[in-house]
């Protein structure tokens, strides 16, 4: 499997472009309002949410891939499990509540003095966020960071996994692709309902930014994500299986899945919201993620190329600090009187926000987890039961 692992470099540099993907659809409603864009690129910038869904399929092919074959299914593997996790997210998300604290807490003084009611259900936030429960209520998903709100869902997907991993690990080809469907199917049957009910009587026209609750809590509740996250873990079971047997993948399936994805970002506008973005493309994103490792063309090799492993390494501390960034910028051109959809101002903003990337990389995200590791060290100084060093 060394090979193999070697391979999956072009996922970290997929990762970058997924994160990109995020930052752009923010920047695009956030600072352009979302109305700048010819209707081709509208429906590409339009989509960014749908990156969240491919790092939820792909957060599950990672555990999947580095677990199934060792899964942590006794109390002690469990506990070191859980420690890794920890240790992999919370430091930087940790940064991302500070760096917002400032424009969340004058957001609810200025809540408190329009409509104290508000004030106070937003300002649950202030215990949920730090515990990665926001998700659970839906006008707290977006509170203090909006983009932490993913994190609260992956927390479940983490308490999860150790209980499916023994059981999932066992499965075959035929039981995963049957599995895979039935998850899929999962995915998108509350969306569908959604739409068959409409209980925020939206005339057919929700979307990211015409949401009622219903459509909050189909979109950020952990519950309803989790399928796309067991597609995710049987998609690097499958891998695992057929590794020693599976052809390369050839550079036209690869060029056909990436096209759809194209197609579908660019005409996300004529698909129905609740089913693109809880999972429609989700298999799509399964088979990318299984035939990229296996495949030498030039687009393998470039995700692979040392400066996207760099940036897909960073991508995580890029998606958890790119909002509070954004409006912290929007404010200081505000006082300077300067436009934030000028180029130079959006240039800058895209150039700081990546260099802050993969500085809180290298200087908050890496020491910081081995430093919480190496608090669950044993005497001999090798890593506790259940922590492979890939993961």
């Amino acid at each position: 499997m060394a090979s193999s692992r070697q391979h999956l470099d072009a996922l970290t540099g997929l990762r970058f472009l997924a994160a990109a993907h995020v930052v752009a659809y923010h920047v695009y409603h956030l600072v352009f309002s979302g109305t700048e864009a010819p209707p081709g690129l509208h429906g590409l910038l339009d989509s960014g949410y749908v990156g969240v869904s491919f790092f939820f399929v792909l957060s599950g092919f990672i555990l999947g891939y580095n677990y199934l074959e060792r899964p942590p299914d006794t109390r002690e593997a469990r506990k070191a499990f859980w420690v890794a996790r920890f240790a992999r997210v919370y430091p930087v998300y940790a940064l991302g509540l500070a760096v917002a604290a400032p424009a969340f807490l004058k957001g609810l003084r200025d809540a408190w003095l329009a409509d104290p009611s508000e004030a106070w259900r937003q300002g649950e936030a202030l215990v949920l966020a730090p515990l990665l429960l926001q998700s659970w209520m839906p006008w707290t998903a977006l509170a203090w960071n909006g983009a932490g709100w993913s994190l609260a869902v992956e927390a479940l997907f983490y308490a999860t996994f150790p209980f499916l991993a023994g059981r999932l690990g066992r499965w075959g080809t035929r039981g995963l692709v049957v599995g895979m469907g039935v998850a899929y199917l999962a995915a998108l049957g509350l969306p569908a309902l959604y739409i068959l009910v409409d209980p925020d009587h939206t005339g057919g026209v929700a979307s990211a930014y015409n949401s009622g609750p219903w459509m909050l809590a189909l979109r950020f509740n952990p519950l309803a994500r989790l399928p796309e996250f067991v597609l995710g873990i049987l998609a690097g079971r499958f891998f695992l299986l057929r590794a020693e047997e599976a052809p390369r993948a050839r550079p036209w399936v690869l060029t056909a899945l990436g096209g759809a994805v194209l197609a579908a970002l660019v005409g996300s506008t004529s698909l129905p919201f609740p089913l693109l973005h809880n999972g429609l493309l989700a298999p799509v994103f399964a088979a990318l993620i299984v035939l990229l490792p296996r495949s030498q063309g030039p687009v393998a090799r470039l995700l692979a190329s040392r400066p996207l492993r760099l940036l897909g390494e960073a991508s995580y501390a890029l998606y958890i600090l790119h909002m509070p960034v954004m409006f912290a910028w929007k404010s200081v051109l505000k006082r300077l009187g300067a436009s934030p959809t000028s180029a130079w101002a959006v240039s800058a903003l895209a150039v700081g926000t990546v260099s802050l990337s993969v500085l809180a990389y290298e200087r908050v995200e890496k020491p910081a987890r081995g430093w919480i590791r190496a608090r669950w060290t044993d005497r001999a100084g090798q890593p506790a039961p259940g922590l492979p060093p890939q993961a």
